[in-house]
């Protein structure tokens, strides 16, 4: 039976009207404070008469999707023929973007995004289709906005699929998003995600991914803008052979607070994930990352590894982070950790020796140490492009320009 979504707003508007917003009483959010958003949680009346020209990857050779102030642009859109791709405001079966309280990280803001979404797409991949060319979706706000995705891709499928999320001009206002996934028997994903919102913008965001067996998820989520971001990324690996790999990068300056929780579930045998987030913090920003992954009873074989390194450029910048693992079983192997620090001394004493300034030496290091997450992506023009705005943040990034020519 086909689930309509106007029945899918009416149930999760009663789902939040019961929960209400997240609190920092709540374990999952005692380091970010959402309170101060409730002056922004509905959707503004959406001007949808932008000047996008030259905003986002403007050399990225790819379908396009772009949404204005949450509303699909379809004069601006360029969409491939052999995809479903549906409005969430004309779609017939809205089964993708109904919510369940019972998931993981589940909370009051992920009910209020599917009772208020103004607009987003369903995308469906067909059985052993490939995309030629990845799928950017771009978003480009400056008001409220609230939009939901689900993407399907069918048995054997593979696709990129690039979220960008751009905010113009000064204004005060919050993007609320949520991407659904679910990945048939066999089916590659790769899904880059970059925040690069304005100063005062705030962005809360979820995604959701549902692996069948054998199938393999990487994510790669890039933070650079915006005064509040906060994501959740939870994965269901719910039949035996899927693996994922997510990858995260925050760069962070200012007043600037970004929280990442992610959630691995492993609830099949022989499955693989692999998670390693990387923060850059300067000035008095703060980050938080929790990751955690869960080995249910009957997920033997498992094979998992989650690393969080950080570094802190200021003395009044604060990094929060909590790795855990939960596991049901003895027949696996998982590891996890987490670093924090300076810049190491020994390298910058032998940079300098060799004549390189200490700012530019500074900016060296830093550049390798976050770039190893970006050198994992196989679109080398996003990581041409995510390089170039994440280093552009660092005080001496004039000193890096050969290095990202």
């Amino acid at each position: 039976m086909m689930t309509t979504m106007q029945q899918v707003r009416q149930d999760a508007l009663s789902l939040f009207e019961s929960i209400g917003l997240p609190t920092k009483r709540d374990e999952d959010w005692k380091y970010t404070d959402v309170s101060r958003l409730k002056d922004m949680l509905d959707a503004s009346d959406s001007d949808t008469n932008l000047d996008i020209s030259g905003v986002g990857m403007t050399d990225l050779d790819a379908y396009r999707l772009v949404f204005i102030n949450g509303v699909l642009d379809n004069a601006q859109s360029a969409l491939p023929k052999d995809i479903d791709i549906q409005s969430i405001t004309t779609a017939e079966d809205a089964t993708l973007f109904q919510v369940d309280a019972g998931t993981p990280l589940f909370n009051g803001l992920n009910a209020l995004n599917a009772a208020k979404a103004s607009d987003g797409a369903a995308i469906c991949l067909a059985d052993n289709s490939k995309l030629d060319k990845p799928l950017y979706i771009l978003h480009i706000s400056n008001q409220n906005n609230v939009m939901r995705h689900g993407l399907m891709l069918g048995k054997h499928a593979k696709a990129e699929v690039i979220e960008h999320f751009i905010s113009l001009g000064d204004d005060k206002a919050l993007s609320n998003a949520t991407t659904a996934v679910i990945l048939k028997d066999g089916a590659h994903l790769e899904h880059s995600r970059l925040q690069q919102e304005g100063a005062k913008q705030s962005h809360v965001a979820r995604v959701e991914v549902k692996q069948l067996a054998n199938s393999s998820y990487t994510f790669h989520g890039v933070e650079l803008g915006g005064i509040l971001s906060r994501t959740d990324l939870v994965v269901d690996l719910h039949e035996q052979g899927a693996s994922c790999s997510l990858n995260g990068l925050f760069v962070l300056g200012g007043r600037q607070h970004v929280d990442h929780h992610t959630r691995i579930d492993h609830t099949a045998p022989h499955c693989v994930s692999r998670e390693l987030y990387r923060t850059v913090l300067d000035g008095r920003s703060h980050g938080v990352f929790n990751g955690k992954v869960m080995v249910h009873k009957g997920a033997t074989q498992t094979d998992s590894d989650m690393q969080n390194g950080n570094i802190l450029l200021s003395k009044h910048a604060e990094i929060d982070t909590k790795p855990e693992l939960e596991i049901y079983n003895d027949d696996v192997k998982c590891a996890h950790g987490a670093t924090i620090g300076q810049l190491d001394d020994k390298q910058l004493f032998y940079l300098r020796s060799r004549g390189i300034s200490e700012e530019s030496a500074q900016e060296l290091l830093t550049f390798a140490f976050a770039d190893e997450i970006l050198a994992g992506m196989s679109n080398q023009t996003v990581r041409r492009y995510v390089e170039k705005a994440a280093f552009a943040k660092l005080p001496h990034s004039d000193d890096l320009e050969g290095l990202l020519a």
